[in-house]
């Protein structure tokens, strides 16, 4: 199922059971957008919808996210859920309530992003041997998530580990003139900080969608608090995923130049991406999301649908039909 982005300023009608995009600027044209096979919609720019538009949307399952003119989301319109059961909110609750049971997925989580870390930037250990310092310093650290019994104490460690993982990061896009010592946001301080920001907001809202094909309820999470986000499971599933969906495609397009200083717009105290970045950006996502790999047994499998596959796999477990493991590339 494909998403649609939006960067024209439009008119959002029904039409004959789909979508008919209506361009405000009368020398583009029309179009017709069957919600059939969208998983949903991403819009950049000022559109006006009416109530039929969204029983459209809410009646094809479809969920809508809005950004800003900085790329920064905003917010969704979000369809009546049909997949939801009080079984799945019971479970989820029981996990996140009993301290022991949210700790064996937590941990999971958190050693599947660290392998997901470490497989990216040993990709690129034979050209900068610096970083093999930082892969054995993540690999260190990650041992003591075992000995762990709280989740800030598991968060505490996260935050070393990605804090040596960008290190890495930076030792790579140094070399192709591109700054990046620390994470920064609102507003991200420098380009890489702008293509990250900016590529975990889509990563987290693809999740999201995901999740809402599912019985999963997005709002009780194991990892990240609840109380933070109101979609606080999007987060936990987009931590495994942000090494592969988003740093592997800034660093691919840092690499091949396919990314430069003028597709970025300078703000005060920092950057953001400008449409011409932001379009270069989806589009490298996309190929990301819709690439396939192997799963087993001469299967193929997108990395969109390993997306959902991962919320399936946490409803097994919840229902103690299969442990957990979090997805590894």
């Amino acid at each position: 199922m494909q998403t649609v982005y939006i960067f024209k300023d439009a008119y959002l009608r029904k039409k004959s059971s789909a979508l008919y995009i209506e361009p405000k600027s009368e020398t583009e044209k029309p179009i017709y957008v069957p919600l059939k096979n969208v998983s949903c919609l991403m819009v950049f720019s000022e559109v006006d919808l009416n109530k039929k538009t969204l029983e459209l949307f809410s009646n094809s399952q479809v969920p809508v996210f809005f950004y800003n003119y900085n790329g920064e989301y905003v917010g969704c319109f979000y369809p009546v859920e049909t997949n939801k059961t009080g079984e799945m909110l019971i479970l989820q609750f029981q996990h996140y309530q009993d301290l022991e049971k949210r700790i064996v997925i937590a941990r999971e989580i958190l050693l599947g992003v660290a392998d997901n870390m470490i497989s990216l930037i040993k990709r690129y250990v034979d050209k900068y041997p610096q970083i093999q310092e930082n892969i054995s310093k993540i690999e260190s650290l990650k041992k003591t998530y075992y000995r762990q019994e709280a989740i800030a104490a598991l968060m505490a460690i996260e935050g070393n580990i990605r804090k040596t993982y960008y290190e890495a990061l930076g030792k790579i896009f140094e070399s192709k003139g591109f700054k990046f010592e620390e994470r920064t946001m609102r507003p991200p301080a420098d380009e890489i900080n702008a293509l990250i920001s900016f590529g975990n907001t889509l990563l987290y809202n693809v999740v999201l969608s995901e999740i809402f094909k599912t019985s999963l309820e997005p709002s009780i999470s194991f990892l990240h608090e609840p109380n933070k986000r109101k979609f606080s499971l999007q987060l936990d599933v987009s931590e495994i995923f942000k090494p592969i969906l988003v740093d592997r495609v800034i660093l691919n397009m840092v690499n091949k130049s396919m990314i430069k200083k003028e597709d970025f717009r300078q703000v005060e105290g920092g950057v953001y991406l400008n449409e011409n970045g932001k379009k270069k950006f989806i589009k490298e996502f996309e190929n990301g999301l819709e690439e396939t790999f192997d799963y087993g047994n001469g299967q193929k499998m997108s990395y969109k649908t390993a997306i959902r596959y991962e919320c399936y796999k946490l409803i097994r477990h919840l229902r103690e039909e299969e442990a957990y493991t979090a997805f590894r590339w």
